[in-house]
C-alpha cells in the first residue's frame, strides 16, 4: 500500500517571523511518520506541499491513502482551506479532519461549536478589534489567546491578565501585532490534560490520558511561546507529559466527554482534546484538535496514551490507516 504523507511547507510569511519553528516542526513529523509506516510493511511518499501549488501537487498526488499534516494557521489559515478543497475533490481517502471540522482549527469557531453542542468549556469572549464591551460574567484572572494560530503562538507572560482594563489593553495590543481576532478565556489552574480518543474496530476509544505536569515555578502553568520553542529561554522545557492518573469516577467522566466530543464535532479517525480540571470533578476543554500533529516523541501525548495500551507509535498510526479503510469501505 503506498501512502502519502502530505505535510504542508513553511510559506514565505513564516519564514519572516520568530514563529518559523513551529512550522518548520512539522516537515520533521513527516518523516518520523514516513518511517513509521515504512515499519508497518507500507510504502511511505512524503509531499511537502508548497502555498504555490497547491491544487496541482494535490492533484498529482498517485497513492492508496493520504496522511493529513497540513498545519497552515493564523494568516495562512486560508491556504489549509484551499487545500482541504483538493484533498475532498481528489478522490484519494485521506486521514483525519474533513474541510468542515478542519476550520475549527480557528479558535473562535471551535468555541462556538463548544457552546452550540453544550460541551463543557470555560467561559469566554471574542474580540475583533478590542472596543467591544468586555462581559461582566468573566471571572478573573483570564488569558487572552489568537484565534486562529496554534503551537503557543501569541501566548506571552502578559496574556494572563488580573483586571478588565489591563485585558482591554493585551486585547488590543495582540490585534494590532498579529492583524487577527483574539478570545480572552477564563483561566482555569487545576490540573492539565491532554486527551486522545482513536476510532478502532469496536468503536471509539478513549486511550489513557495524559497529564502536562508543570515544574515548581513563579510563572503562572501555561507555555508562552518562547518557553516552548527557545531553547535559550530559562524557562525552557518547564513542562513534561506524563500519563495521568485518575479515579475511576473522574476516568467515567473524561471518557464520556471526549467520546461526545469527538461525536458532536464530527471528527474522525483520531483527535486529540486539550482540557483542564476545575476541581475534583469538572472538566472543561481548552481545545479539541480536528487535525493533531503525529509524532514519535517520548513527551508527546498521544505517543504516551497509546503505549500505555501497547501501541507502538506505528502500530497507532495503523490504526488510523484502518479507521480510514474501514470508513472508505462503508462508503464505497
Amino acid at each position: 500500500m503506498t501512502i502519502a504523507i502530505l505535510y504542508s511547507l513553511p510559506t514565505r510569511r513564516a519564514k519572516h517571523t520568530t514563529f518559523l519553528k513551529a512550522d518548520e516542526d512539522t516537515v520533521v513529523s513527516a518523516s518520523v511518520v514516513a518511517r513509521a509506516l515504512s515499519e508497518k510493511g507500507a510504502t511511505p511518499l512524503l509531499i511537502g506541499l508548497s502555498e504555490d501549488t497547491i491544487v496541482k501537487t494535490i492533484q498529482s498526488i498517485r497513492a492508496d491513502l493520504i496522511i493529513n499534516l497540513i498545519d497552515w494557521t493564523g494568516a495562512d489559515l486560508p491556504l489549509s482551506l484551499v487545500a482541504m478543497d483538493a484533498l475532498t475533490a481528489c478522490g484519494i481517502p485521506f486521514a483525519g479532519a474533513t474541510k468542515e471540522n478542519f476550520q475549527l482549527v480557528d479558535k473562535v469557531v471551535m468555541k462556538k461549536a463548544l457552546d452550540r453542542f453544550v460541551l463543557p468549556t470555560a467561559r469566554w469572549q471574542v474580540f475583533h478589534t478590542g472596543n467591544e464591551p468586555i462581559l461582566e460574567t468573566l471571572t478573573y484572572p483570564v488569558i487572552v489567546k489568537l484565534a486562529a494560530e496554534h503551537c503557543s503562538i501569541g501566548l506571552e507572560k502578559t496574556s494572563l491578565v488580573q483586571s478588565k482594563d489591563d485585558l482591554r489593553a493585551v486585547v488590543q495590543d495582540r490585534i494590532k501585532r498579529f492583524s487577527q481576532d483574539v478570545y480572552a478565556e477564563e483561566f482555569i489552574s487545576g490540573r492539565e490534560f491532554q486527551i486522545t480518543v482513536l476510532e478502532q474496530k469496536q468503536g471509539l476509544v478513549m486511550l489513557p490520558p495524559a497529564e502536562i505536569m508543570y515544574k515548581p515555578s513563579e510563572s503562572a502553568e501555561f507555555l508562552t511561546f518562547t518557553e516552548r520553542w527557545n531553547e535559550e529561554d530559562p524557562l525552557y522545557a518547564r513542562s513534561n507529559t506524563v500519563l495521568a492518573v485518575l479515579t475511576e469516577e473522574q476516568h467515567i467522566l473524561f471518557e464520556s466527554i471526549a467520546l461526545r466530543t469527538f461525536t458532536d464535532l464530527k471528527f474522525r479517525d483520531f483527535t486529540r482534546i486539550d482540557a483542564r480540571m476545575r476541581g475534583a470533578n469538572e472538566l472543561l476543554i481548552l481545545e479539541a484538535n480536528p487535525n493533531p500533529g503525529l509524532d514519535d516523541d517520548e513527551f508527546y501525548s498521544m505517543t504516551i496514551s497509546a503505549k500505555a495500551v501497547g501501541l507502538t507509535f506505528p502500530d497507532f498510526l495503523w490504526e488510523i490507516v484502518e479507521s480510514v479503510l474501514r470508513r472508505q469501505k462503508i462508503s464505497s
